[in-house]
């Protein structure tokens, strides 16, 4: 075991709140380490279909901080081209009412641009490496112990934030979770090449070889992906069915650059993201249906008969453990559009659930289309102390969760942790007990909505 080293904050987990906790919590001052398993930062963002929701449906930017300046890097990169607005949510029953809109954006360029905006912010990256367990004092967090190449070690902190999408560190410290058995499916994303999304469209909607196009909800958006060009599809969602033997196929398309096209539209359900035999055999089980259906695609779409495969992701739960907090947003909460006193972050995404049994997906909306609060104590797990939690796993129900886990909610979460984090330590304070007035001020000084 090598020697322990001691941090200010420790972030588990790179992914997408873990960038903006860690961002956050080294700008404040705190020495801060973020412990990644992967070669990269980025985690769901860019493994999973790359757009960040982060405007309501009335148009409004609900997320702001430290997500506007990853879009804004990476649109110097050239990897991003902003916001691509203009569509509606249309289904039968709510035809044209609630906007949508999305964040296209290149995963490499991402994970370029998160790197370097945690480091420039001075706080430092352990690559490669797994939690494996916590030390306690009492009901209080005090090291973590890791693996990796270089073998196992101790690293202690004042306060650490569980950034894991499965809250690792709370279950490690035997934290409690809420008891919801109706998980969302899992998901493996694929890239593809030589796709004419527009010939797509055309498919769809008059019926040629697939079927059910505007039968349920349809989401198209078009943008101008390179200075100067018309506006070609960036975004385009719908179900499709290939023939009356054959189950509808629920399907999302991103696309940043003509003639490829990010696609989620394969799923497992009932396999759990927290069991490695049930993860090992969702990765089997889904890497199948996607090449199943690319082969479906390529047979009998017009559009895809050129196509080819370009890369597929890691397996991906929507929906693992979520926490007993010191507050559980519900359902109501997101629809109605609650206000809190220690609002912490905004949501602004209509509740999206992937059926559990594998049916279609069910959204529910924000009844004025704008936003909800994210309490912060949504995110002190109960019964711990010196641990905040940020992303998927915080305290929320089953049907709230849908609308948590968008991106847009996850990155302001991850930089209000961050920031509580800091001023934790600074105080001498667990985070329960800072002055949650004065995290608010700082986070709206750094531009948050609230």
């Amino acid at each position: 075991m090598r020697q322990a080293v001691k941090y200010d904050v420790i972030i588990g987990g790179g992914g997408t709140a873990g960038v903006a906790a860690a961002i956050a919590a080294a700008r404040s001052g705190a020495r801060t380490l973020v412990v990644e398993k992967y070669g990269h930062l980025g985690g769901t963002a860019v493994s999973g279909i790359p757009f960040l929701g982060s405007m309501d449906c009335n148009g409004e930017i609900v997320n702001k901080g430290i997500l506007k300046e990853l879009i804004e890097e990476m649109q110097a990169e050239g990897g991003c081209f902003g916001y691509a607005t203009g569509a509606y949510w249309h289904t039968p029953e709510i035809p044209d009412r609630y906007q949508f809109s999305l964040v296209p954006f290149d995963p490499e360029v991402y994970k370029y641009v998160a790197q370097e905006l945690v480091l420039k912010a001075e706080a430092e990256l352990l690559y490669h490496t797994f939690i494996s367990d916590v030390r306690m004092e009492g009901n209080r967090i005090r090291a973590i112990e890791v693996v990796n190449k270089s073998g196992k070690q101790i690293l202690e902190a004042d306060v650490f934030v569980d950034c894991t999408g499965d809250a690792d560190l709370v279950y490690l410290a035997g934290g409690s979770f809420l008891d919801n058995p109706h998980k969302q499916n899992c998901s493996i994303l694929f890239r593809i090449g030589n796709v004419d999304l527009e010939q797509f469209l055309l498919d769809l909607q008059e019926g040629r070889v697939v079927k059910g196009w505007g039968d349920w909800h349809t989401r198209i958006v078009r943008a101008r992906k390179n200075n100067g060009a018309p506006p070609t599809i960036v975004h385009l969602a719908g179900h499709m069915v290939f023939g009356d033997d054959m189950p509808e196929t629920t399907f999302t398309a991103v696309s940043l650059r003509d003639g490829e096209v990010f696609l989620n539209a394969t799923r497992v359900a009932g396999l759990s993201g927290v069991d490695a035999a049930e993860i090992t055999q969702a990765e089997i089980l889904e890497r199948r249906n996607v090449m199943r259906l690319f082969g479906l695609m390529k047979e009998r779409i017009p559009a895809f008969r050129s196509a080819h495969l370009i890369s597929t992701s890691p397996i991906g739960f929507r929906e693992t453990r979520n926490i007993v907090g010191d507050y559980t947003i519900t359902k109501e909460d997101v629809i109605k559009g609650a206000r809190f006193p220690d609002g912490i972050a905004k949501g602004g995404y209509p509740i999206d659930i992937h059926d559990p049994k594998g049916g279609r997906t069910r959204f529910y909306f924000i009844e004025d289309g704008g936003s909800y609060d994210v309490p912060y104590r949504a995110l002190l797990p109960r019964d711990i102390e010196g641990l905040l939690v940020a992303g998927r796993a915080i305290s929320a129900t089953h049907e709230a969760h849908g609308s948590t886990r968008i991106m847009g909610c996850v990155v302001s979460q991850g930089e209000a942790a961050g920031t509580a984090a800091a001023l934790a330590a600074k105080h001498g304070v667990t985070p329960r007990h800072i002055d949650v007035k004065e995290l608010r001020s700082i986070l709206i000084a750094n531009g948050a909505v609230l």
